[in-house]
């Protein structure tokens, strides 16, 4: 397997993670808000709530490696 494929790999596979990691937060939050008895939200609500949890994960797995990088210069 070459080089830029393991490193491609890698990078979808971090990318994966992300979003099943903010889908598993959006998820414990509303079970334990359900649990709590604060809200209950449907499932189409929470499933728009992870969309947008996924979208800043994406956001963030993208930028912080180069606002690392960024900082590392100065």
């Amino acid at each position: 397997m070459s080089e830029e494929l393991k490193t491609i790999l890698i990078s979808r596979f971090k990318s994966f993670l992300w979003r099943l990691l903010g889908y598993a937060i959006a998820l414990f939050f509303a079970f334990i808000l359900d649990l709590c008895k604060v809200i209950e939200l449907s499932p189409a609500v929470i499933t728009i709530i992870t969309l947008a949890i996924g979208e800043i994960t994406k956001y963030l797995n993208v930028n912080l490696p180069d606002l690392k990088k960024l900082e590392d210069k100065k």
